[in-house]
Parts: C-alpha cells; structure tokens; sequence
C-alpha cells in the first residue's frame, strides 16, 4: 500500500510503502515519526480501551505543548508501540525522551479521545470521541492491520475483542494457547511399560519435543527485542551521521552501511518472526 502523506513525517519522508505483515522501515516512519496515536488508538479500540501515554514537548520559547509520541499501555503495566515494548510508562518516556526537543511532559493514562486532543492543533478541526482514529476510512484497515501485528508480536492477540479477530487471529490465538497449557500442564507421564508400538515412549518423545519448541520459541522472543533495540540503536547511529555537516566519503560510506545494516536487521526479523510462526504451528500439532 503506497501512502501519499500531506504532512511530512518528523524523519522527512512525504510517501511511504507498508507491507502486509512487514514492521519495515516504512511502517516505522508512519507509525513511529507520524501517525503513532492512530496505531496506540486503534490498539485501544481493538482490546476494548487499553489506555494510551502520550509525551508532549514544549520547545524553548514556545507557547504551546506539541505532540512527541503515543504508545498504548497493556493490562501488565508494560508500553508497547511500532518500536517495541517497554516495561513501564516510565521506561518508555526514558527511552523517548533523548530524541525529543524541548521539555517533555507525560499525560497517562488518558483515553484515545483524550490523546487526539492534545495532539490536534489550533485550527486543524475538532476530532471527538475515542473511535476518532476511524473517521480516516481509507487508512483504517492499514491502522488495524498494524495494530494487530503489533499485538501479534508481543504475545498479546488473545485480547483482541472477539469482534476484532479475523479467522488468522483465531486459529493463532488458538495456537498459543494450546502452546500455553502444554507448557503450564504438561500431560502426565504413563506407567504403562514402553512397547515397540509407541505407547507411552511415543508420549514422551512428543512432550519433549513441545518442551524443546518452547524453549526454543522463548529464546526467539529474546532474539526479537534485541533486533528491536538493534534497530532503534541503528535509528540514533543514522540520525547522529546525518547531522555532520560534510561531504567526507567516508561519513557518507558509514550511513549507507548503517542503512544496509538495518535493512539486514528487519529481514532477520522478519525471517525469526516466520520460523516462530512455524515452530508454534508444529508444536500445536503435538
């Protein structure tokens, strides 16, 4: 889906591309350097009104608090966003608040309807109600895509409102369930005597296959939120090269391997993404 945006997004880019499925760059711009309080919006609406935090800055001599970045808080406390997750509201602003100008201020927990309101300017209209992230029709299911997503990535589909799920949430949510339970309660082992037939050896080999695709999907998940940090941290080293004023080949050779770099972060991410995906299908089996 190509995206012609009207207003500029704070890293500078007019036109964007997402991808169904795809946390790429280009969702991280729209999501991350733009439209960040329709996605913690749509993510509210879509759980049945998770609140949201919003950071405000007012730069030096202004009359006016401006919008920095929204993110949507979980039932757990924790924070997540297009970026990632983070532990707490205080945790997210810390880690906000080094690329943001000015003096931040912290507004949580606050509505979607709230949220809009302290985003919207003088002049720019009135935007009433927590569903206002929808009144954009033709950008709607993109916001909804990406909110789903994002709660897929972080362990968090089973919140969805049932009227919220599409039939890939319901067969994954089903999954990860199942997942769970062998995981919380694993199938009690037989006394019955192992024949050459499978019996009760057949029952352990399958419990230890779940334990071992377990293990290994946890592992995983650490995996994801260091390549998440990897490419936050990229973002700072790119952001950091980009203001040195000089036409030195060899800055300009570094921001291009720092681009590749990310490009290569993302396809992992996307590449353990899928194999997770694959293990948790095949551990539903067992």
């Amino acid at each position: 889906m190509t995206i012609d945006l009207g207003t500029p997004t704070a890293d500078g880019r007019s036109q964007l591309r997402v991808t169904p499925g795809v946390i790429d760059g280009d969702a991280q711009s729209l999501y991350g350097y733009h439209s960040c309080h329709y996605l913690a919006s749509a993510i509210s609406g879509m759980t049945g009104g998770w609140p949201l935090v919003t950071l405000m800055t007012r730069l030096p001599g202004g009359q006016r608090d401006l919008h920095a970045h929204t993110g949507t808080i979980t039932p757990d406390g924790r924070v997540i966003d297009i970026w990632g997750e983070y532990p707490s509201v205080e945790a997210f602003r810390s880690r906000c608040e080094p690329h943001i100008n000015g003096q931040v201020t912290t507004h949580a927990p606050i509505t979607p309807g709230q949220a809009v309101e302290l985003v919207t300017q003088p002049g720019e209209g009135e935007h009433r109600g927590d569903l206002w992230w929808t009144h954009h029709r033709d950008m709607t299911p993109c916001h909804q895509h990406f909110a789903r997503e994002v709660l897929r990535r972080h362990g968090l589909l089973g919140h969805l409102k049932p009227e919220a799920r599409t039939d890939r949430d319901r067969m994954q949510i089903e999954k990860n369930v199942a997942a769970e339970r062998s995981t919380q309660d694993p199938a009690p082992k037989s006394t019955a005597p192992t024949t050459f037939s499978g019996g009760s050896a057949m029952s352990t080999l399958a419990e230890q296959a779940r334990n071992a695709l377990n293990i290994a999907n946890e592992k995983a998940t650490y995996v994801q939120r260091a390549l998440q940090q990897a490419g936050l941290d990229i973002d700072d080293i790119i952001a950091q090269l980009s203001q040195v004023t000089t036409d030195a080949e060899s800055v300009q050779q570094a921001s291009g391997m720092y681009q590749q770099a990310k490009s290569d972060v993302e396809q992992l991410q996307g590449l353990i993404s899928s194999a997770v995906d694959t293990t948790q299908q095949y551990a539903g089996v067992l």
